[in-house]
C-alpha cells in the first residue's frame, strides 16, 4: 500500500475521530501535526480518520515525530513535551455522505453532553448541524465552537 506523507492534501479546517470516539478539530495544519509527547507516543494519530472541510476522507496509518517545538527544545511544566509530527496516510476512496456525517456527528455530541453542552447550546448546535448543506459547514461551524469554547478554558 503506498503512503502519503503530505499533510497539506487536507484541506483545512479538518475533524479526525480518534480512539474512543474522540473528535479532534484541527483549524490548520499546526493544529494537526502539533501534539504532546504522550499523546504521540501512545498512538494517538495511528487509525485516524480525517474527514476535511471539502468531504475527503483519509486514514492515518502513523504518525513519525519530525522535531521538538517551541521553546527549551518544546518542554512545558504544565503541558509536557510538545513535538511536530509527520502524518502517514491513505485517502479513502468511498466517501461519507453529508446526512451519514451528521448523523455521526450528533451521535458524538450527544454523547459528549457535558462538553458541547456547557454553554446550554446543546440543542443549538444539533439543529444547525442537521441544517448543514455540507461537510464543510459541519466542520466550520463545529470547529468554531470548540475553539471558542477551549480557548476559554485557558
Amino acid at each position: 500500500m503506498f503512503y502519503f506523507t503530505m499533510v497539506n492534501d487536507f484541506k483545512y479546517p479538518v475533524i479526525a475521530f480518534a480512539k474512543g470516539g474522540i473528535l479532534h478539530f484541527a483549524r490548520n495544519a499546526d493544529d494537526m501535526t502539533i501534539c504532546s509527547r504522550r499523546g504521540w507516543k501512545n498512538g494517538f494519530y495511528n487509525g485516524l480518520n480525517v474527514l476535511d472541510c471539502e468531504g475527503s476522507s483519509y486514514k492515518v496509518r502513523e504518525a513519525e515525530k519530525v522535531e521538538n517545538v517551541g521553546f527549551l527544545w518544546g518542554f512545558s511544566f504544565l503541558l509536557g513535551q510538545k513535538i511536530r509530527v509527520r502524518l502517514n496516510y491513505t485517502k479513502v476512496e468511498k466517501e461519507i455522505s453529508v446526512d451519514d456525517f451528521k448523523e455521526k456527528i450528533i451521535k458524538v455530541l450527544k454523547r459528549d453532553r457535558h462538553f458541547w453542552d456547557s454553554g446550554g447550546t446543546l440543542e443549538e448546535i444539533i439543529t444547525i448541524t442537521k441544517s448543514a448543506k455540507s461537510h464543510g459547514d459541519v466542520i466550520k461551524y463545529l470547529t468554531g465552537i470548540f475553539y471558542k469554547e477551549t480557548e476559554k478554558g485557558l
